[in-house]
C-alpha cells in the first residue's frame, strides 16, 4: 500500500464529486438491459432522480463533468489500452493512481468510476440499438462477439458477477464521498473512528479502483 500512498500528492482542489456520482449511477441503472439490471444494480435513488430532474443541478453536473472531462478521458483510454494488452490488474491500477496523483481520495475513485461507466454505457448502448440503427449494427460487428447478440443467456453468469461487483463499488464509493462530506463542526480528526477510517481510506480506494480495472478488463475481453 506504500506504493499507492507515495503517488498521493493532492493539490488542494475540491470538486463536488457527489454530483458526478449521480450521473454515474444513472448510467448504470438506465442504460443496462432489464434482463441484466435485475441481477444486481439498484434503482436510482430518490435524491439522484431529483438531482437529474432539476435544471440548476443539471447545470452543476455539466460543470463538474467539464472540469473533470480530461482525467476521465485519460483514465478511460489508459484502462482500455492496458487491459487490451493484458496488463495485470495491479500494474494498471498503479498507473491510474499516478495519473490521479493530484486529486483527493474521493475524487480519484469517482473519476475512475466515471471512466468505467463509459465502457459500460458504450457496451449496452450499441447492444440495445444494433437491430434498429445501421451505425450501431456496424459498430457491433467490430466491438461485440456473436454470443452477446445471439446467445446473451450464455453470458448471464458473467454479467451477474459484474453487476454485483458494480453495486459493491457504488456502495463503497458513496461511503467514501459521504465520509468526506461529514461536517467538521461535529467531528474531530483525533476521534478513534475518524483515525481508523482515514487510515483505511487509501486501501479502500485502491481495492475499489482495482475492482473497476477488473470489470473493465472483463468487458474488453468479452467485446474483443
Amino acid at each position: 500500500m506504500k506504493q499507492i500512498q507515495n503517488t498521493h500528492s493532492p493539490d488542494a482542489r475540491e470538486f463536488d464529486v457527489k454530483l458526478l456520482l449521480y450521473l454515474i449511477e444513472d448510467i448504470f441503472h438506465h442504460y443496462t438491459p432489464s434482463e441484466i439490471l435485475g441481477l444486481g444494480l439498484a434503482n436510482a435513488s430518490q435524491s439522484q432522480s431529483h438531482a437529474l430532474d432539476d435544471n440548476t443541478l443539471q447545470n452543476s453536473i455539466r460543470d463538474i463533468v467539464e472540469l473533470l472531462a480530461n482525467p476521465i478521458d485519460t483514465i478511460y483510454f489508459e484502462v482500455s489500452s492496458k487491459c487490451s494488452r493484458g496488463s495485470d490488474a495491479h500494474t494498471t491500477t498503479l498507473a491510474l493512481f499516478n495519473i490521479l496523483s493530484s486529486y483527493s481520495w474521493d475524487a480519484k475513485v469517482v473519476i475512475a468510476l466515471a471512466a468505467f461507466s463509459i465502457n459500460w454505457g458504450e457496451l449496452w448502448l450499441v447492444h440495445q440499438h444494433y437491430q434498429f440503427n445501421p451505425l450501431a449494427e456496424y459498430l457491433t460487428l467490430f466491438k461485440q462477439p456473436p454470443n452477446l447478440l445471439k446467445e446473451p443467456n450464455s453470458l448471464k453468469p458473467t454479467f451477474e458477477a459484474l453487476t454485483n461487483l458494480i453495486k459493491a463499488m457504488m456502495d463503497v464509493t458513496k461511503c467514501i464521498v459521504e465520509f468526506k462530506e461529514l461536517p467538521p463542526q461535529y467531528i474531530t480528526s483525533n476521534m478513534p473512528e475518524m483515525v481508523t477510517t482515514i487510515e483505511h481510506t487509501p486501501s479502500t480506494v485502491y481495492w475499489t479502483i482495482r475492482s473497476i480495472v477488473t470489470c473493465a478488463s472483463r468487458i474488453i475481453n468479452i467485446c474483443w
